[in-house]
């Protein structure tokens, strides 16, 4: 309301949600700090940790920061559990890391999950 232009409303916008430069950097340091240390718990299906990672992702994009695609997928590689060991394997023995996508190594991960938790399953209707 206390501005007379659409660039002095945009402004007041950006500072109020975004904050000044300073607090930028504090929040993109903590962030950046949450993506460090970010990692997949064992008992977390890959759609749960995925929708953690994305936001924490883009929250980081809207603060300015760039990451690759290249730095997601090799972050989510080294954050799972051991039950993905074997797919983690074939993906960095097989796959170009630098070229493969997000939407691929989710697809590749999923498709595992998937598998293995069809065979635990059956593996428990045995077991009764």
């Amino acid at each position: 309301m206390r501005a007379n232009t659409a660039k002095e409303a945009w402004d007041i916008l950006q500072g109020e949600y975004l904050g000044d430069a300073k607090v930028r950097t504090i929040k993109l340091q903590t962030l950046r700090r949450e993506l460090e240390n970010i990692k997949m718990k064992e008992n977390e299906t890959l759609n749960d940790f995925s929708t953690r990672f994305f936001e924490l992702i883009n929250q980081m994009k809207s603060f300015g920061e760039d990451i690759t695609d290249k730095r997601q997928v090799e972050k989510i590689l080294v954050c799972l559990p051991e039950k993905f060991n074997n797919i983690v394997s074939v993906i960095e023995e097989k796959k170009d890391l630098a070229t493969l996508t997000i939407q691929e190594l989710m697809g590749s991960l999923k498709s595992f999950e998937q598998t293995t938790s069809r065979e635990s399953e059956k593996i428990v209707e045995a077991a009764f």
